[in-house]
């Protein structure tokens, strides 16, 4: 007998019904139909299922410091340096307990929307120390049930703004984070270039034996050559020092500024160099100093797919200082991604789906991921029919597994009445929340 059985469900590779079967925390059995004797059944009626959502870059420790309540900016910014300067002022007056109560919000948010494991950036420098590591690998440990996570030590302030900056990650490492950061634009004021950045976060990175996760080009210059773009540079030292498969390298939006044969070469060098990509969708940020033809810093996402470069998206910032909007919701950063890189074919669509899925888990390196039998049973099921239906319909998140349990449960209900309208029995069962629960 096993836990639970699961019959005439659909997948992305398998559109016809079929059942699958889930014992201690893994997939037992999958087949047309299984003949099995089971704790629980239920008959999904072709409902969708995939694997579970993977978030590969948020900055945790810093979402959700807006008003939840009237979410927004409080006038336009026009130049991300003016984000910089508020997160460095605002994150001042953060406390671990305020951190914790964020943070813990915002795993019941990604449950809620069938993210099973993600990467958190964490700040660490001289003036924070620890004390948002200590926050988040506390939340870590109480949300274990719900989201695996990964802490990036995140250098907010550089890798050189303090003489003790490396013994201080060093020293995070030793505490709980699990993946190198690195973020050349920050080391604002210290003289080091990206190319000096990179290399000691690589070192630094070869040194621990963990992966590396790189914000590389975060800007959008009038013109690119190939020496210019930071993902070069870190692609050249990647193959050099043999660390293929261990780097991952979000927003690239400088690649975008590139013309198409510079483009053509640096993706050549990421796929050699086998570095992840990570295309962030939140597009508002960039261009906004443009008089025309405003861009948006998106990456060639379709381009690196193309080329055979392991492509995710991710949502990066959720209600901060950065960018006041997102949800945790991977279905809703796919459509934002949809429109913003033109991908509106079916097969098109299913790939965003497997950006977010199969591609984000290659990133985090999580084991035994996926539907086949001995996989981990993390899972969601959709109220869609096909995967482009659930992008374009933004499906509800009906069941959310997590290592065979059931971890979250969403619904969605609408009424349509006829004439006469009728308003006797209308009621609000609970108040408006100030968070999602």
């Amino acid at each position: 007998m096993v836990e639970l059985l699961l019959r005439n469900a659909i997948t992305l590779d398998h559109p016809y019904h079929f059942d699958l079967a889930i014992d201690k925390g893994v997939i037992a059995a999958r087949d047309s139909h299984l003949d099995l004797p089971a704790e629980i059944e239920i008959d999904l009626k072709g409902h969708l299922v995939i694997p579970a959502f993977v978030d590969s870059h948020v900055h945790l420790d810093i979402a959700l410091m807006n008003d939840w309540k009237r979410p927004g900016r409080l006038k336009p910014f026009r130049s991300p340096r003016e984000c910089n300067e508020l997160v460095e002022q605002r994150r001042r007056s953060f406390t671990r307990q305020d951190i914790e109560q964020r943070a813990s919000k915002a795993l019941e948010l990604a449950a809620r929307h069938g993210i099973t494991a993600l990467r958190a950036q964490c700040h660490i420098d001289s003036e924070v120390g620890l004390s948002h590591l200590e926050a988040l690998v506390a939340v870590r440990e109480r949300y274990r049930h719900l989201v695996t996570v990964q802490i990036v030590a995140f250098p907010q302030q550089g890798l050189f703004g303090h003489p003790q900056g490396l013994e201080l990650f060093r020293q995070a490492f030793r505490y709980g984070a699990d993946v190198m950061g690195c973020a050349s634009n920050l080391e604002r004021g210290s003289g080091v270039d990206f190319r000096c950045h990179i290399d000691t976060a690589l070192d630094l990175a070869m040194e621990l034996d963990v992966d590396l996760d790189v914000h590389a080009d975060l800007s959008i210059p009038p013109q690119v050559t190939l020496e210019d773009l930071e993902v070069v540079h870190l692609a050249l030292r990647v193959i050099e020092r043999g660390y293929q498969g261990r780097v991952a390298a979000g927003h690239l939006c400088a690649l975008d500024s590139a013309s198409p044969e510079v483009a053509a070469q640096a993706i050549a060098l990421i796929k050699e160099a086998g570095i992840h990509a990570i295309s962030m969708p939140d597009m508002y940020r960039l261009g906004r100093e443009d008089p025309s033809h405003v861009r948006r810093g998106l990456t060639r996402v379709k381009e690196l797919l193309a080329a055979g470069v392991n492509t995710a998206f991710a949502s990066n910032n959720v209600r901060d200082a950065y960018r006041p909007l997102g949800n945790f919701n991977m279905l809703e950063e796919g459509l934002i991604l949809a429109y913003g890189a033109h991908m509106d074919s079916i097969e098109q669509l299913e790939t965003l789906l497997r950006m977010c899925t199969y591609n984000a888990a290659r990133i985090l390196n999580i084991q035994n991921y996926g539907l086949e039998v001995g996989c981990q049973a993390r899972f969601v099921v959709l109220d869609a029919c096909s995967p482009s239906a659930a992008i374009a319909n933004q499906a509800e998140k009906l069941l959310v597994f997590k290592e065979g349990r059931l971890v979250a449960r969403n619904s969605q209900t609408s009424e349509l009445f006829p004439p006469p309208n009728s308003f006797a029995h209308l009621s609000f069962a609970t108040p408006c929340l100030d968070h999602s629960s």
